[in-house]
């Protein structure tokens, strides 16, 4: 018996393993998953490469290290430029956010966007090479001038670049745990971007300037030696494009186009949106303090530049053992709790940097606290992770899937808070004694030598002013731990949110008679999944046995491996009860969705839009006003969801009056029908030749345009025929169904087709490989 007991795998064979699974699924995906580790590497190098090519940028802040400390600019001049961005983006956001809610486009939501690497890497060369000091010496202003046009063109097309790439995450998979999986693996290959930025930036100073790293610092010279370099690395950019394909789920047939304002409303009602900016929005205090380290290094000259770069790039390097284990921690302990433990512990981190650096242990102190700060910062996962959850709960909620609203939101509701707030450090400053327009006085020494004398600044204000802003920083620290005791969104009730999903997409895609294979499988399984753990008990995790198995017996070798067996068992007994539990909690979640027109919400909900539908697309308008008073009467609902429902049903009905105004103005000779799959055959026309690409893109454009403004119109109409349809599907959910085992075995078909073309390829690559080199070593023998 005791031979065949399992050997508890090595380090080295667990090595092994996981080497081997990647090359398994390196050009295909996992089973029950979607994106490949090929698809996941080549998107993060392009990442990478975006977050480096990206780094040098014209900002207009208070101590920015460009246009006030190197180019000179004053505290009162950033402000106003500044307040002109902010007043700029008032109108390009909200038209920025229209168009990724509404622009269709083959290559997906974000994915397009990637195209402008090439682009951004032109004006960001133009940007840092201009002669921006011959200019100031003719005038001043004109220069501030050519900073502003130049900087917002830079940054309108880097803000496009960067939505690209950065959202590719919450659209590459619809499988949440997989989607945090591909953000650790991601985040440890993109953040190679900031590692090496903390090493090079540094290290230029001293390759620039020598020994008088302040001078060098900011120096015109110093930034064209060292972005220039970065900046040529854009077309890296470009694999995040080619390697990558969006995953939403969304019925293929949909074509309703959200309204601005609609989509405002809906994230406006977001609960976890206005947590999660909350968090951001405070960042004007708890990030008061701003980088006291680099401070201390080029103002209180504590370390050389090149050492600085060395402890920063090992402090960045403690990020990478926080994304590793944010999805372990993410499934045992839940977003919520890691963001409450992760923002304590940030107060005790902000207190002890401020008792460090006035310390004669300085240096250390601050390494060790910085080492510990980037450690717990585990905010590359989680953060994107929560970001993505927040968008499918939004479309669970409302039946739409909204992004670009979020972001003009957060920009406009943040620009509004960030013009108060901008003032607050630079009073603060301006009180100490800095008010921007000499930044000697934050030079702890004068002329600062490394060997020999040591002269202070008796103007010096660093010190005075660091006191305040740490104690700024830590009340920020504490008021960031507030809101997120209010996040609700758990991990299985994620998953729950995306099958229902999942299960209405199929619905829709059913009545409008076109099909995602990929998404009809997945609801599918989502239905059947339900139907055989609802009314299932939970059971009671097995914790005893895993304890039990931990406390048995390890003197020989054979007792530890017999250990180690029983500890494994333990553990997927467990685990398999925990699947379990999660599998009952979401039949409950999913049967509640597919019996939601039998409560007293439901069924006056299904009445007003059987009302609306009767009416047609062509004359819904004209019952407006009873559509109205009906809407007005709905029940108040007993749940989130039915509340927010029944918002959403009036809103609606308000809208119809909306719809018999815009009829007349886009239909003059009468209403027409649009069929969603002009779109598609568009898309589907020939495009080998200039005349037949431009030709398509021209009838993609027009197809578009149409499917937008009929959207519009009807987009009461058309939520109130998706609602009539779910009812309809609810009651014969079954037969939604019956079509799986065929779906199923023709996908198995093709990829068993092209698993064989794939390995017949590979046979004869191997062939050809073997035949060369038997070629030369004949020729070897011959010589």
């Amino acid at each position: 018996m005791e031979e065949n007991v399992p050997v508890r795998k090595t380090r080295i064979e667990k090595i092994h393993n996981t080497v081997s699974e990647v090359i398994l699924y390196w050009n295909r995906p996992r089973p029950g998953e979607y994106v490949a580790y090929k698809e996941i590497v080549l998107f993060s190098i392009g990442w990478a490469a975006m977050r480096l090519a990206t780094n040098f940028g014209i900002g207009f802040g208070v101590n920015n290290e460009l246009t006030s400390q190197t180019l000179g600019m004053t505290h009162i001049e950033q402000l106003v430029l500044s307040n002109i961005v902010s007043v700029l983006g008032y109108f390009y956001i909200p038209l920025n956010a229209w168009i990724v809610d509404n622009f269709r486009i083959k290559e997906g939501k974000y994915r397009k966007y990637i195209k402008l690497a090439m682009p951004s890497m032109v004006i960001t060369l133009v940007a840092l090479w201009l002669p921006y000091q011959k200019i100031d010496s003719v005038n001043h202003y004109l220069m501030i001038a050519v900073l502003f046009i130049v900087g917002q063109l830079q940054s309108f097309i880097q803000n496009w670049l960067v939505t690209g790439v950065t959202n590719m995450i919450h659209v590459i998979t619809p499988n949440t745990n997989e989607r945090t999986r591909i953000m650790a693996i991601s985040s440890i290959i993109y953040n190679m971007g900031p590692t090496i930025r903390s090493v090079y930036l540094p290290w230029m100073v001293n390759v620039v300037g020598g020994k008088n790293n302040n001078e060098a610092k900011y120096t015109m010279k110093y930034y064209r030696a060292t972005f220039t370099p970065l900046t040529l690395l854009a077309p890296l950019t470009l694999l995040s494009y080619y390697s990558t394909k969006e995953r939403l789920v969304i019925p293929k047939s949909r074509m309703s186009s959200i309204s601005f304002p609609n989509a405002m409303r809906a994230v406006a009602g977001n609960k976890i949106f206005w947590i999660k900016s909350l968090d951001g929005w405070n960042d004007f205090l708890e990030n008061a303090r701003g980088d006291l380290w680099g401070w201390m290094v080029y103002r209180a000259n504590i370390m050389s530049s090149t050492a600085y770069g060395i402890m920063n790039t090992i402090c960045w390097n403690a990020t990478l053992w926080a994304m590793l284990l944010s999805p372990a921690f993410i499934k045992k302990f839940g977003k919520k709790n890691i963001k409450i433990f992760k923002n304590i512990i940030q107060i005790f981190i902000v207190i002890t940097i401020g008792t460090a650096y006035k310390s004669p242990f300085v240096v250390p102190l601050l390494f060790i606290t910085n080492w510990i700060e980037r450690f717990i910062d585990c905010g590359e996962v989680i953060d994107k992770s929560i970001d993505s959850d927040m968008r499918d709960n939004q479309q669970y909620l409302i039946g739409e899937r909204i992004d670009g609203a979020y972001g003009f939101i957060g920009s406009y509701v943040g620009a509004i808070i960030g013009f108060g707030t901008q003032f607050f450090n630079p009073w603060i400053e301006k009180k100490m004694g800095h008010d921007g327009s000499d930044y000697s006085v934050l030079n702890v020494y004068q002329n600062y030598a490394k060997y020999g004398n040591k002269y202070k600044n008796p103007d010096n204000v660093l010190y005075d002013l660091m006191d305040i802003k740490i104690i700024i920083s830590v009340f920020g620290a504490i008021v960031d731990v507030i809101p997120w005791f209010f996040y609700d969104i758990t991990e299985t009730g994620q998953k729950a949110m995306v099958r229902v999903n999942r299960i209405r997409a199929i619905i829709e895609d059913r009545a409008a008679q076109m099909r995602d294979e990929g998404i009809y499988i997945e609801g599918c399984e989502a239905i059947a999944l339900a139907k055989k753990y609802y009314g299932v008990s939970p059971v009671v995790l097995p914790k005893e046995q895993l304890i039990s198995a931990r406390h048995l017996p390890t003197a020989t070798e054979n007792e530890k491996n017999i250990r180690a067996a029983a500890i494994i068992k333990a553990k997927e007994a467990i685990k398999d009860a925990q699947t379990h539990n999660e599998e009952c909690e979401i039949a409950g979640f999913v049967c509640r969705e597919l019996g939601r027109f039998s409560t007293e919400f439901g069924i006056k909900e299904l009445e007003l839009c059987r009302l609306i539908v009767s009416g047609g697309s062509q004359h819904f308008y004209k019952l407006a006003n009873k559509v109205y008073s009906l809407a007005i009467k709905l029940p108040e609902g007993k749940t989130r969801e039915e509340k927010m429902w029944r918002k959403q049903e009036i809103h609606n009905a308000r809208s119809i009056f909306k719809s018999a105004k815009l009829i007349p103005k886009h239909y003059p000779d009468g209403f027409e029908e649009c069929d969603p799959r002009e779109y598609e055959d568009a898309h589907n026309l020939p495009s080998d030749t200039r005349s037949e690409r431009r030709l398509r893109k021209k009838a993609m454009r027009t197809a578009n345009k149409k499917m937008n403004i009929y959207g519009q119109i009807t987009y009461p109409f058309l939520a109130a025929k998706r609602t009539t349809q779910l009812y309809e599907g609810y009651q014969d959910i079954y037969s939604v169904t019956l079509e799986y085992d065929e779906v199923k075995a023709k996908i198995k078909s093709r990829e068993d087709e092209e698993k064989l073309k794939y390995e017949a390829l590979a046979q004869l690559q191997k062939t050809d490989k073997e035949s060369r080199i038997a070629e030369k070593r004949i020729k070897r023998g011959k010589k």
